[in-house]
């Protein structure tokens, strides 16, 4: 049950940070000036996935451009109608790499003029910052399980180690057993041979008297 709950825990904060608005507007410089876009921070990110990510993500929308003189990606002339919905748009994004996370900035032109300000541009900008957490958790599962499979694969050696070391131990106590079952019979041996030795005795030294008594009589 308390498993249980821990999930059900796990699970609540993790809906409630992806449904949390992660997106802050700033004024930065791009290739076209200092323009008034938004920006997330992803934890745990890398600057060149969240890169394929986007391009993943605006696949479904044009076809993504890559300036590299301006180290932006530009997507033209599309139709994105939680942005504009009688409009189309161009759209910029700069990744950049931090500590332990990478940012994305991104603008958006409608009309001729960088939305400023704009819900819809947040709530596309969300969702693509969802898909990005989501990959990186995934991706942090799938490393600590390659170590979970790496501390089990151990853990079965050493099993198998503990293993040997008490049929090493039964081995080793079945020759004590057996030696001292070999020394109680080698005992007994020992005894019957020294009553053996004493009767060869007494008949060698009848032997040697009856020798030493021809002639005498």
């Amino acid at each position: 049950m308390k498993k249980t709950l821990t999930l059900m825990t796990i699970l609540v904060a993790f809906a409630t940070m992806m449904s949390a608005q992660n997106v802050e507007a700033i004024e930065k410089t791009m290739s076209l000036g200092k323009q008034t876009g938004v920006y997330i921070e992803v934890e745990g990110g890398e600057k060149d996935d969240l890169k394929d990510m986007w391009k993943d993500y605006m696949k479904h929308f044009g076809k993504t451009k890559h300036n590299k003189k301006a180290k932006e990606y530009h997507t033209e002339n599309v139709r994105i109608p939680v942005i504009s919905s009688s409009n189309s748009v161009d759209l910029y994004a700069i990744f950049e790499e931090g500590r332990n996370q990478a940012t994305a900035y991104v603008w958006a032109v409608s009309d001729g003029e960088f939305v400023d300000d704009s819900k819809g541009l947040q709530t596309f900008v969300q969702d693509y910052y969802i898909i990005a957490r989501k990959q990186v958790i995934n991706k942090e599962v799938k490393k600590q399980e390659k170590i979970l499979k790496k501390l089990d694969k151990r853990m079965g050696k050493l099993i198998k180690k503990n293993t040997g070391y008490h049929m090493h131990i039964e081995k080793a106590e079945n020759k004590i057993r057996k030696a001292e079952e070999n020394i109680e019979k080698n005992l007994n041996d020992q005894d019957e041979m020294q009553a053996e030795l004493i009767k060869q005795k007494e008949l060698l030294d009848m032997i040697v008297e009856k020798l030493n008594n021809i002639g005498k009589n």
